[in-house]
């Protein structure tokens, strides 16, 4: 592969953002264009988050007290799972950490006794310290040193997570240029040279990332990567969201609640701001109209509220992460539904593998081979997370 110096980012939002800003640290000779409209909106609903992105920020050197206020964020001990058993019974999905390892071998032994038929019903609630976090509203932040810490995640809003991460990519000479994406011009050996926005600027690069989101504008629409569907198996395709007010001299819970409706589930995912409100289901069960009015139902406001948010989801991945020299992440790459916040997740891990890839691409390894292995170690992951999520719903008593 030719010598890489232009990097050219295809979408904002928090993948675009997030990648602009951490390969802007790790690669400081690049130099780096992010090209976003002004015209299209994101997605944005508030979003919760795996105790990863804790190591992301730490790694761009962004304390929380940086960015927490900015992005209305609480801290997330883990996810209530309200009555997805149709018992009206709840368990708690902690975040384990160092200081649960004693407790935690007890709560495998005793969860794979009752597989095999023996004892009673296991949640994990009691075995780990963030259920016990949860249940009291505390913050899974100590004052004091210990000798382990305490693993946590957090709650945000995704679009003010995306302008901190824009600022900071900013002053690390990343370049931002407003416009809207007409086409990309390709040359005989299949590799992007340009793309081309609405006002006819063409922008150059080496190399190109897509963070267009579902669009996925450059590895599904130019290049014609494949996409492959998760449908059969994961049947929720549809969103509607909706923010409530948040009392501000009421206690902040820090566990996200992910409650089970009729066609899916609902999540309540606490900000200092407000609470982040949204109905995850299945198109093939329910119409918009009826989740939108069973959200409302669930959350005691008026259904006519003007304030809700309609949102189609591609549930799945790309074939492949990255071919010829575009790399997609973000919505551009994959999406399984969030009920395990595990998005952010994927893209932080994609662009931490791009960003080794690239030292490797300056050592003159094979382009191909480095490719290859990033699609290998993504396919990896996104399918590992696919069962994963499967399996919430094939374990749940729920018809």
């Amino acid at each position: 592969m030719a010598i890489i110096n232009k990097l050219v980012i295809l979408g904002g939002g928090s993948a675009g953002w997030m990648c602009a800003a951490y390969l802007s640290k790790q690669h400081p000779e690049l130099a780096i264009s992010v090209v976003e409209s002004s015209k299209i909106g994101s997605i944005g609903v508030g979003e919760g988050s795996t105790p990863h992105l804790k190591n992301f920020m730490d790694s761009l050197g962004i304390s929380e007290q940086q960015w927490m206020p900015k992005c209305d964020a609480s801290y997330k001990a883990g996810i209530y799972f309200n009555n997805w058993n149709g018992d009206e019974r709840c368990y708690f999905h902690p975040f384990y950490s160092d200081m649960d390892e004693k407790t935690a071998e007890v709560y495998f032994v005793n969860a794979n006794a009752r597989r095999r038929g023996n004892g009673d019903w296991q949640a994990p609630d009691e075995y780990f310290l963030t259920g016990h976090i949860a249940k009291q509203n505390l913050s899974p932040k100590v004052h004091t040193p210990m000798l382990k810490e305490q693993t946590y995640g957090y709650h945000f809003d995704a679009i003010k997570l995306a302008g901190v991460l824009k600022a900071y990519a900013q002053e690390n000479r990343v370049k931002h240029i407003d416009g809207e994406f007409s086409h990309a011009n390709i040359n005989s050996n299949g590799n992007i040279i340009d793309i081309t926005l609405v006002n006819g600027q063409q922008i150059n690069g080496d190399l190109f990332i897509d963070a267009s989101g579902f669009n996925a504008l450059l590895i599904e629409q130019t290049l014609g990567t494949p996409f492959n569907s998760f449908a059969d198996e994961l049947l929720n395709d549809r969103a509607v969201a909706v923010a409530t007010p948040i009392s501000s001299d009421a206690v902040m819970p820090c566990a996200t609640q992910s409650t089970a409706l009729s066609a899916g589930w609902c999540w309540q995912i606490p900000l200092t701001s407000r609470i982040g409100n949204g109905y995850v289901y299945s198109s093939k069960h329910i119409t918009d109209e009826q989740a939108q009015y069973e959200l409302a139902l669930q959350l005691n406001i008026d259904p006519q509220n003007s304030a809700f948010r309609h949102l189609t989801m591609k549930v799945g991945c790309m074939q492949s992460a990255w071919q010829s020299n575009v790399m997609a992440i973000g919505l551009a790459q994959s999406f399984i539904e969030p009920i395990e916040a595990t998005s952010l997740l994927v893209t932080q891990h994609s662009i931490k593998l791009f960003s080794q890839a690239l030292t490797k691409l300056k050592n003159n390894q094979q382009s191909l081979k480095v490719a290859e292995h990033v699609n290998q170690q993504l396919h990896q992951l996104v399918y590992g997370i696919k069962d994963y999520v499967v399996a919430h719903y094939a374990t749940s008593l729920r018809t």
